[in-house]
């Protein structure tokens, strides 16, 4: 054999060799579900105003439209926006304006179609001035009739025209939709469509429902409908005119009576819409998924999801669906509110999600403590703060609690998902 051949093969068997003794690179695993997954950041930790009554309000939009979304929270002293900040730093607060009634329920829209995002809260709605950061909103009334709490707003196509209108509900108002004017710095007092009165407190008293996503084809017919703690309610033409009530197997009376937190999606992957559901505004507030059995005019078997963490819980303010993990299928994400009248028994105000285990079409829930330390949320929204693809979760005190992590003073949350 020639010398240049030994030397080929003695070359190349060293080449192999140091192939196979190689680690080969492993890729970054993704971070499973729990405490591990999401790194906690104060957005405020002094916010304005006192909490008296409690902070509401709670929306996220691209206020000041620089390309990454800010939030907004009530009080008693006005409406306050806080600036998204790049950096692991406070976000600075901006006042939206004055509340003449305080409300909790408020939703972030572009009510005059003039690319900036306005804000919803009570029966007032607030126009960006295209100046928010120096400017206050501007403020105009839609209805001079409602002088008491509206606990929820949201946005959606109720009567399927194809455009967005609001829906409302408050137990000394009841449950209501307007269509927004083609005018609306011009119009006061939108026309108003009843859905039903039965929430007043000297009927049901139905406190809360359908927010953040309890609005959405349960029938199968193409069409809006609309969940309350206890019952659905069909939109009957699909034109947000005439309804129809149905119960559900869940709901529980508390101390400001019947009030949940819901939201409409085939869990299952059916093909059919179930409702998942959180009770809130009372202490040992369950959680459940309610299987629709895909008829005409649909029943709806409850799934109550597993609670293996230590303790009692306290008021579910806050419900999202979504996948949390990237694995295809969909998880749920509530958190204890922080509200010293109505705390968690045996343990301090957490977050969870249940993962769900399960895989193609199977709903199997695990549950994951997600953040543990001494801090609550209330009407959390789930959205992706830093543009890098997962989901993160904003979130602010209710009621003070003396003993948070806080120093006891009111905060405003910031969990950065990590999966990613």
């Amino acid at each position: 054999m020639k010398a240049y051949s030994v030397r080929f093969w003695v070359m190349a068997a060293l080449f192999l060799a140091a192939c196979k003794n190689q680690q080969p690179v492993e890729k970054a695993k993704s971070l499973p579900i729990g405490e591990e997954m999401f790194d906690h950041h104060y957005i405020s930790r002094d916010m304005p105003g006192n909490a008296d009554w409690g902070y509401g309000g709670s929306v996220s939009s691209d206020f000041d439209n620089d390309g990454d979304p800010d939030y907004a929270v009530s009080c008693a002293e006005g409406f306050f926006w806080f600036e998204n900040a790049d950096n692991d730093s406070l976000w600075a607060s901006h006042k939206i304006g004055e509340l003449a009634i305080r409300h909790l329920g408020a939703a972030t829209f572009d009510v005059d179609n003039d690319g900036w995002s306005d804000v919803i809260i009570g029966n007032t709605w607030y126009r960006n001035t295209h100046s928010p950061r120096e400017e206050e909103f501007e403020p105009y009334v839609f209805d001079e009739a409602i002088d008491s709490n509206i606990h929820d707003i949201v946005m959606v196509d109720i009567d399927g025209d194809g455009k967005e209108e609001m829906v409302l509900t408050g137990e000394g108002e009841g449950v209501f939709w307007y269509e927004i004017p083609e005018n609306p710095t011009e119009t006061a007092n939108w026309e108003k469509f009843v859905v039903t009165l039965d929430v007043l407190r000297d009927k049901d008293h139905i406190h809360a429902g359908f927010y953040p996503n309890g609005i959405g084809d349960l029938d199968g017919d193409g069409d809006k409908d609309l969940v309350l703690p206890d019952r659905w309610m069909e939109n009957v033409k699909g034109d947000g005119k005439e309804w129809k009530k149905h119960p559900i197997p869940f709901g529980k009376r508390g101390p400001y009576g019947l009030s949940a937190r819901s939201w409409i999606v085939d869990l299952d992957q059916d093909g059919d819409n179930d409702i998942v559901m959180t009770d809130c505004d009372q202490q040992a507030s369950r959680a459940a998924w309610l299987e629709n059995n895909g008829e005409v005019s649909p029943t709806f078997t409850a799934h109550f999801l597993p609670m293996t963490a230590t303790g009692i819980r306290g008021s579910f303010h806050s419900l999202f669906v979504g996948d949390f993990d990237d694995d295809g299928d969909l998880d749920i994400f509530t958190c204890d509110q922080e509200d010293r009248t109505l705390l968690p028994e045996g343990a301090s105000p957490r977050w969870y999600i249940w993962e769900n285990i399960g895989g193609n079409g199977v709903v199997k829930f695990e549950e994951r403590v997600i953040l543990d330390k001494r801090l609550g949320g209330h009407d959390a929204l789930v959205l992706d703060v830093d543009g890098d693809g997962d989901l993160d979760i904003l979130s602010k005190v209710w009621n003070l609690w003396p003993d948070n992590a806080n120093k006891g003073l009111e905060h405003v949350d910031y969990l950065e998902n990590k999966h990613k």
